[in-house]
């Protein structure tokens, strides 16, 4: 009597014993994932200079593209009216200063003859009175001539730190008003990518980790960055977030230059995943030989995800700590 062979695909078959079968415990897994976003190179310090004094400009300095040092002088212009503020406020300065000289060798003289009884207590406090309000007077007349001092030297304008001119405003001849725009510049020692992801990935973002940036065209890939941040505010139009990724010093970019970031984000479920040559496909069939405890194989049903990486996620038909065979060829001859 013949016996029939019946194999359950969704998961019951006919056991066979497995000696030195190559066999695989499957563990769940939670696979790292990244966000890949583009953004723009800038300059962390960046800023246009603007005039504050008014005049017409007599010379500028520099052109778009050249590199300048902390103090040099930009843009030189006319401020005439300023200059004469100036030397006004030094005369009356200098004026003050000589009252207040006089007026406290008065009050020395007047407590030396309130001490001997020629004149009363009064005229010694109207004394000290003079001596104050002169004393007040100098002081006031020195901070007014140093402020128009400070406002002569706006007549030429300097760079605040070592940087790059990116743009020139204005030509000689022109006419500079205060608040008017004159020179850009930017410092190319410290530079950052900025980048806006969706509200949902930044939910997701793993800043403890590093980011890598794929610089430029070429796309070739600059060390781990491990100084990033997300801005903790959503734009309220594009519902994004900004992510601001401080480049390390000697990064061969410049500012406006498009980059790639490949963002760390957290893995939001655990997942099975078993080599692909562990699979048997037949015809619309698909399963793997499970390994059970006493070393019976049996033939199970699976339910699967697409194969990256010589590797495919299991979706269904097997558990986590279950043990598979790695080869199924061999798994169907025991």
């Amino acid at each position: 009597m013949k016996l029939p062979l019946l194999v359950g695909l969704a998961g019951l078959a006919i056991a066979f014993r497995a000696e030195a079968l190559a066999t695989l415990t499957v563990a769940a897994t939670r696979q790292e994932d990244s966000y890949t976003a583009t953004g723009v190179v800038e300059a962390v310090r960046q800023g246009t200079l603007g005039a504050q004094v008014s005049g017409r400009v007599l010379e500028v300095l520099v052109r778009s593209g050249d590199s300048v040092k902390a103090g040099q002088a930009l843009i030189r212009i006319d401020a005439d009216e300023a200059v004469q503020a100036a030397a006004a406020g030094a005369a009356t300065a200098s004026g003050a200063a000589a009252r207040l000289v006089s007026v406290r060798a008065d009050y020395e003289r007047a407590q030396r003859l309130e001490s001997q009884g020629y004149i009363s207590v009064a005229a010694l406090q109207r004394s000290e009175a003079a001596l104050r309000s002169a004393e007040a007077d100098a002081r006031a007349t020195g901070a007014a001539a140093a402020a128009a001092r400070t406002r002569a030297a706006w007549g030429v304008v300097v760079a605040p730190y070592d940087g790059n001119v990116t743009d020139v405003q204005v030509a000689a001849g022109d006419l500079a008003t205060t608040g008017r725009p004159l020179i850009s510049l930017y410092h190319p020692g410290a530079l950052r990518v900025v980048a806006q992801v969706p509200e949902a990935v930044a939910r997701r973002l793993q800043t403890s980790k590093p980011v890598v940036v794929n610089s430029g065209e070429s796309g070739a890939a600059l060390q781990p960055v491990s100084n990033w941040a997300q801005v903790r505010a959503v734009d309220p139009a594009t519902h994004s977030v900004e992510v601001r990724v401080e480049l390390p010093g000697g990064a061969q970019l410049q500012p406006g230059q498009f980059a790639r970031l490949q963002l760390p984000l957290k893995s939001e479920a655990s997942e099975l995943r078993i080599p692909d040559q562990a699979v048997l496909t037949r015809s619309e069939v698909t399963a793997v030989y499970v390994v059970d405890a006493g070393g019976a194989v049996h033939l199970r049903q699976v339910r699967l995800g697409p194969v990256v990486d010589g590797s495919v996620t299991v979706l269904s038909g097997l558990q986590s700590g279950e043990k598979i065979a790695l080869d199924p060829v061999a798994a169907a001859g025991h």
